[in-house]
């Protein structure tokens, strides 16, 4: 099945850790087809028997996705489209270097509110949405992102952008409004807050937190902007004007950037593509209640990816580099990249980043790079393989030795059956 849930299959994040979080399940069924998939591969590569791989329970072959729900996965797809045209933060601010967890798509308040619904405080979970679903009558999808100025939250401020789309102009703007009512407008201490530039914006600020939340309607889209100054907070300091020039920035660039997305007409929505680089049908699923971290089955052109990664400056370099146009996720992630040569310098950069220490590899997979965290963070995944078969460059991740073994193990075989 396919596990969407909030968050992303974050990479090596000290932000990472088991939780039993809340999360909108999309089963799939699947469909064995043998001999189609996309790219080539190289046969250079050392021979491995793929029958004496440990894979434990992880399927290897390539199945085609035929989702159970094809509206909600037409819907998930839109919010895939979403991710993959807005703005990255540091477009909006260059100071906002450290991506921050949680990035998703969703459809409805059991994705864009599973933080609340474990205790967490990262992303929107925090913000009083238990109308949700009520208040967005028409929503189709949406994607949510965010960036902070610092790799340490105390020290500093925040913004996070959500952008979703509605099946008309008119949904979208009472939607705003309501969400806004019952958003932090029932948080104790909230007041309303005004833009000049944005007057139709409906914004909350609460002094205490020095968190600032704006629903701007535009067209079919409701852009959230939610910035908070940690810091400020923590020393007793408000600046509620330095928010609000950073909350209109990020509606000013977020509009801008979102006129290039052409929203899917509902009746048109069963007719996206299930799977349009055919890498999802080579990417192994994510298992049934896996609760090892933030994540969710689906996939990014390589702007997508870079807002969703833990440092985009370094995502962007790799990827141009190397050649990347897309990458998918699951139990781990797939990328597609220039050629075997490229697929080969991706995880051989990957795998040599700092504090990880060469483990060997599994059994029956010696083209597997392994390695074991040795760091600072108590949160960081231990254990880490990187492999490649052709264009393709498969990364997996577990807190386990033996299951990031089967993890690679199974992603290398299911790439090796789909040539």
């Amino acid at each position: 099945m396919f596990d969407m849930r909030h968050g992303f299959g974050r990479l090596r994040s000290a932000r990472i850790g088991v939780r039993a979080a809340a999360a909108v399940a999309l089963a799939v069924s699947v469909l064995v087809s043998a001999g189609c998939g996309s790219g080539s591969h190289a046969a250079e590569q050392a021979p491995v028997d793929l029958t004496k791989l440990d894979v434990g329970s992880y399927p290897t072959q390539p199945k085609d996705i035929k989702p159970k729900d094809p509206t909600a996965w037409a819907k998930y797809l839109e919010a895939f489209r979403l991710g993959n045209t807005m703005p990255l933060a540091q477009d909006i601010d260059p100071a906002l270097t450290h991506n921050v967890p949680d990035v998703n798509p969703f459809i409805d308040a059991g994705d864009f509110l599973a933080d609340q619904a474990v205790g967490n405080t990262a992303a929107f979970g925090w913000l009083n949405m238990t109308e949700f679903n009520a208040n967005t009558p028409g929503l189709i999808a949406g994607f949510q992102t965010g960036a902070r100025s610092d790799a340490d939250s105390v020290i500093s401020y925040e913004l996070k952008v959500a952008v979703m789309a509605f099946d008309s102009d008119n949904a979208a703007a009472t939607a705003a409004g309501a969400l806004a009512r019952s958003g932090f407008g029932k948080n104790e201490g909230a007041e309303s807050a005004h833009s000049t530039l944005y007057p139709s914006a409906q914004i909350t600020w609460i002094p205490q937190t020095q968190a600032l939340a704006s629903w701007y309607p535009t067209g079919k889209l409701i852009i959230l902007a939610l910035v908070i100054n940690h810091e400020n907070s923590l020393l007793g300091q408000s600046d509620q004007p330095g928010l609000l020039a950073l909350s209109d920035k990020a509606i000013s660039v977020t509009a801008d950037r979102m006129k290039a997305f052409q929203p899917t007409p509902p009746e048109k929505l069963p007719d996206l593509p299930v799977d349009p680089q055919s890498m999802l049908r080579m990417t192994v699923h994510r298992p049934s209640g896996d609760q090892a971290a933030f994540g969710f089955d689906g996939m990014l052109d390589t702007h997508g990816a870079i807002l969703a990664a833990e440092d985009p400056s370094d995502a962007r370099a790799r990827f141009e580099k190397t050649g990347v146009d897309f990458v998918s996720y699951g139990a781990g992630q797939v990328v597609r990249a220039r050629d075997s040569t490229a697929a080969e310098n991706y995880i051989a950069d990957k795998a040599t980043t700092r504090f990880q220490r060469r483990i060997d590899p599994p059994s029956g997979l010696s083209v597997a790079r392994c390695v074991e965290y040795h760091g600072p963070s108590s949160g960081e995944f231990p254990f880490h393989c990187y492999a490649a078969y052709g264009r393709y460059a498969a990364e997996v991740w577990s807190s386990q030795k033996q299951d990031v073994y089967q993890r690679i193990s199974a992603q290398y075989a299911m790439l090796a059956n789909s040539k």
